[in-house]
């Protein structure tokens, strides 16, 4: 009885050893890979200006946000900054926090920027 229990003992640490083996060479690896990318890449905490869809179906209605542009479409917004209704053509802008954004880096979206020239906030 307990030579089996003694050979299940030899075979985890086995695994767990060729574990560690195999997660430092994918680690290695991975390490090569970034670092060359990574001095292009430095870029953290984006701010964009965006829609979030609301409404029901096939009745759109979009709030526009600031939010952290890597969150998805839906996600938690950092500040509401208007709405607009594509239905009725209508929008409300709270031009000064967009301008206060704008100023402060955050990247209005294709959709958000042109309906912004219209509104003439940009």
């Amino acid at each position: 009885g307990t030579s089996r229990v003694h050979h299940t003992r030899n075979m985890s640490a086995s695994l767990t050893f060729g574990n560690a083996v195999v997660g430092q060479r994918v680690a290695a690896k991975a390490e090569k890979r970034v670092s060359g990318a990574r001095a292009a890449l430095r870029v953290e905490n984006k701010v964009a200006i965006r829609f979030t869809r609301m409404g029901r179906k096939k009745e759109p209605f979009y709030r526009i946000i600031a939010i952290d542009s890597r969150a998805r479409r839906d996600g938690l917004p950092i500040q509401q900054l208007g709405w607009y209704d594509p239905i009725r053509k209508q929008s409300s802008l709270d031009a000064p926090a967009i301008k206060d954004w704008i100023s402060k880096g955050a990247q209005p979206s294709d959709t958000v920027g042109a309906l912004l020239k219209k509104a003439l906030i940009i």
